[in-house]
């Protein structure tokens, strides 16, 4: 599901702060792959243009409803340094009605040197408005039915986009490696609608039991979609609007033909520094992150912005543009940053 992970990081789902543009992820067309499925809000985006399979990502977008951007009021959780997200500042315990107050703006906080580095400035109380207003449209579904709320899930949501945050951008192996923790979030914010059903955004999604399917709402149909990680020897494909992905450590060894979505199976990824076929054309077998350096048939780490390239496979963001590899978009947005 995430499309083309068009970079980006929306953590409208639960805190509110929004943190980036589309998020879908994952191979859009080119070498590899067409877009996976759409991912709204989800945890960002690395971007792209290329091959290794539409769905790879697809989870990001589909944790989505996960997002939100943390609550801590100090080192230790919502709540003053030290505290839990059950004691926020002074002992105060995290409510429906104040979870906006207590979280947001430590939230905004939290994406501060991302917004910084990344050229966007900052603005706190750009920040903190925006920020507020989407999180108080979930209390209010909450009040009226549509959604539940787990003030227990603020911790965990805090931890992951803290280093989420640190990051400010991210790879889609970085993506795969917090999917779980993502998809935590998204019960603090629960919403009930069903798959298929018209939404607005992921967090008014139910989630998935199953801890390896992640729903989100679909930025082009607006229902909420499902994707899901696939592990070793599972059929897969790539490209096109494969919305399934290959778990974190495999690859889907997908068989080349005139159109996508191109079927496969599920193996695991050759280790970097390992030999690889460089023979293949359009060959993942190293895995997200990583490509088969047709040069010397060894995985090799996938490049950064502005490198030389001949492929998108060859570049994290899986864009090749004119020779160099395009860079990782931040998992924040201009209007996140400054409202």
């Amino acid at each position: 599901m995430l499309k083309s992970f068009a970079i980006g990081l929306t953590f409208l789902g639960i805190f509110g702060v929004g943190c980036g543009g589309s998020t879908d992820s994952g191979l859009k067309n080119g070498t590899g792959g067409a877009s996976g499925g759409g991912g709204s809000s989800a945890s960002g985006g690395i971007g792209g243009d290329a091959g290794s399979g539409g769905a790879v990502g697809g989870a990001a977008g589909a944790s989505g409803g996960a997002g939100g951007i943390g609550a801590s009021g100090g080192a230790g959780g919502a709540g003053g340094a030290g505290g839990s997200s059950t004691g926020g500042a002074g002992g105060q315990a995290i409510t429906l009605d104040n979870v906006c107050e207590k979280t947001q703006p430590q939230g905004c906080a939290l994406a501060k040197s991302c917004c910084q580095s990344s050229g966007f400035g900052y603005d706190e109380a750009g920040c903190t408005k925006g920020a507020l207003a989407s999180c108080k449209e979930n209390v209010d579904e909450v009040k009226s039915g549509k959604m539940k709320f787990d003030p227990t899930k603020v911790d965990v949501c805090l931890s992951v986009y803290a280093k989420v945050f640190a990051t400010c951008t991210l790879g889609v192996n970085d993506l795969l490696l917090v999917l779980d923790e993502l998809k935590q979030c998204s019960y603090l914010f629960e919403g009930y609608l069903p798959q298929g059903a018209s939404c607005d955004r992921d967090v008014q999604c139910a989630p998935s039991s199953d801890p390896d399917v992640f729903v989100d709402c679909d930025d082009t149909t607006k229902k909420c979609t499902q994707s899901k990680r696939l592990h070793l020897n599972a059929n897969c494909a790539v490209g096109g609007d494969a919305k399934d992905f290959c778990a974190q450590g495999l690859y889907c060894d997908a068989a080349w033909s005139p159109f996508p979505p191109y079927p496969g199976v599920c193996k695991t990824a050759t280790a970097e520094g390992q030999k690889c076929n460089g023979f293949k054309q359009f060959n993942l077998e190293c895995g997200p992150g990583f490509y088969c350096n047709q040069q010397t048939s060894v995985c090799t780490k996938a490049k950064v912005g502005g490198a030389n390239c001949g492929s998108d496979l060859e570049c994290q963001s899986f864009v090749c543009a004119i020779g160099k590899c395009q860079a990782l978009e931040p998992v924040v947005a201009q209007e996140t940053c400054t409202g």
